[in-house]
């Protein structure tokens, strides 16, 4: 039996697998996936991608391929009750967030983007970057100790071969095997409906006319179901609940039964439906007791189950991967110590609580059964999936500071650390930047227009530590050594400091420090050591 090193394992190549594959090699951390399916997925699943996530593609380099692949969707923005496609409209509203609207707030839009679509983008980057993907692989055991975690893997012919990695992301899944292996158990509301998705094929552009949606909610005496379409008009989804209390099973829905329900949701006995295949899944509110348990992490539907309804599961997954691949990477480099990665369980399990919770809400919601204390419990798009604030973690409070709620509303957001960094319009060589643009590698310096003296802090901080830090000064005007500037005057009030401040920027976007002058306590160099020694865990 073969044996062959990695520096981090990856069980799972599906989107948040694939993700991680793409941030940890844009890290430059050896990393391997194995993924038991032999490619991509070929079910839509998830098919909205909010602002954050686009922004996260947008710093691993990813974001124009996925703004083009999405093009054809872009009109795709209605919900709506019918019948059937070919019948009675019971009411349209469009309602997704994430458009021109939200200019002030950040540089990237919603993407409407079937999963299936989404997943060949990422596995071209994560190859492109040096990833070594496996697919048609899956992972018989594995096993953990002091120093790594070796693991048997099986190809499609039966050969097993030996893996050994300093650390094992477990990105499997709902019904995940690395973590029923580990042990770990969920809390929750556990599973709330069993369904079925249904990919099929069918010409129905005459049926739709002019009409695109994002979701259709179809109810007729046939079928009641959710159905969404791509850009093409030849292919789609429909999603039907059974009920195994009433006797009904997946062996319910042959190939037969699921034309039926298809036609019937089309309404149209004159277009021709072909079953592409089957994907069973429940809904459930579930999250695991913990994310990290010695060298393996679990990330995604691995680690939090979220109610679909909201799209905020695969944004949520992606977000793990994110905050999860830099602090392997720094780990696994040398430069953070081990504690850095048990601010991933801080950070990220109490997002996924509040994010499960807020799925939940919205299918009571939507579905007209809330309550009005639920109503008013109920966050909109933006405040779930941007306007977190970390409770503890790999950041640096500051000092004296009254605590901020768990999440609010972006807009509202100050440079606090602990929270994403605001985006704000800048310039560089004549041509606009926005903030964020200048975040994604190491650890990243501003300085605003009158604290260009932060400049041999961070250079000292770089030999004191060999952390990848890069300095920004935030001119007021255009400068002519390519320096970022300021000229709408906005950065400074956007991230809580005066004109000499500095803030400190994780890789991963999110604020980890900053001095609100120029003049902190003990000096700046010192100031920014001690913050950086605490973030590293050092």
């Amino acid at each position: 039996m073969s044996t062959s090193d990695t520096r981090v394992l990856i069980v799972g190549g599906s989107l948040v697998g694939l993700s991680t594959a793409v941030f940890l090699a844009h890290h430059k951390v050896p990393c391997t996936v194995v993924e038991r399916h032999p490619s991509t997925s070929i079910h839509p699943r998830a098919v909205g991608y909010y602002p954050r996530t686009a922004e996260i593609l947008r710093t691993v380099g990813i974001e124009a391929a996925a703004k083009q692949a999405a093009s054809g969707f872009e009109k795709h923005k209605t919900r709506a009750g019918v019948v059937s496609l070919a019948g009675e409209v019971l009411f349209s509203k469009e309602e997704l967030e994430g458009g021109d609207e939200l200019g002030d707030l950040t540089p990237s839009q919603l993407l409407l983007l079937p999963q299936d679509r989404l997943e060949p983008i990422l596995r071209e980057r994560a190859e492109k970057l040096g990833a070594d993907l496996r697919f048609g692989t899956e992972l018989v055991s594995f096993a953990q100790d002091d120093d790594g975690v070796t693991a048997t893997v099986k190809d499609t012919q039966g050969t097993r071969s030996t893996l050994r990695a300093d650390y094992l992301v477990a990105a499997d899944g709902p019904r995940s095997t690395v973590r029923e292996a580990l042990g770990i158990k969920r809390e929750g509301r556990g599973v709330l409906s069993r369904h079925v998705s249904i990919a099929f094929g069918a010409d129905f552009g005459a049926v739709l006319g002019d009409r695109r949606y994002s979701v259709v909610h179809i109810k007729n005496d046939t079928v009641t179901g959710i159905l969404v379409h791509d850009d093409t008009l030849t292919e789609g989804t429909l999603i039907v609940g059974y009920d195994p209390d009433k006797g009904e099973s997946l062996e319910d829905f042959t190939d037969a039964r699921c034309a039926e329900l298809v036609s019937a949701a089309i309404g149209s006995a004159e277009v021709e439906v072909t079953v592409r295949s089957r994907f069973p899944w429940d809904m459930a509110e579930l999250v695991a007791d913990t994310f990290v348990q010695g060298r393996v992490l679990i990330a995604g539907d691995a680690a939090h189950q979220i109610p679909p309804t909201g799209g905020y599961g695969a944004n949520t997954g992606i977000a793990d991967a994110f905050n999860l691949a830099w602090k392997l990477a720094l780990v696994v480099q040398g430069t953070a110590g081990a504690g850095l990665l048990d601010t991933y369980q801080e950070e990220r399990r109490p997002v996924g609580s509040y994010t499960a919770r807020q799925g939940s809400l919205q299918l009571a919601l939507r579905s007209g059964t809330a309550t009005k204390e639920q109503q008013a419990a109920t966050d909109d798009a933006m405040t779930v999936t941007m306007g977190h604030a970390y409770r503890t973690g790999a950041f640096v409070p500051d000092p004296q500071a009254a605590r901020l709620p768990p999440t609010c509303d972006p807009r509202t957001l100050r440079g606090e650390p602990g929270t994403r960094a605001p985006h704000v319009p800048l310039e560089r060589d004549g041509a606009p930047l926005s903030a964020l643009d200048l975040f994604g590698t190491g650890f990243v310096l501003m300085a605003g227009p009158d604290g260009r003296f932060w400049a041999e802090a961070a250079a000292a901080a770089v030999t004191e530590f060999g952390v990848d830090l890069t300095f920004h000064h935030i001119t007021a005007a255009l400068q002519d050594d390519g320096a970022p500037a300021d000229p709408q005057g906005r950065w400074s009030a956007a991230y809580g400091v005066q004109a000499d401040g500095a803030v400190l920027v994780r890789p991963d976007g999110i604020v980890a420090w900053r001095s609100v002058d120029g003049a902190p306590a003990g000096g700046r160099s010192a100031a920014l050591g001690a913050a950086l020694r605490r973030i590293l865990a050092r």
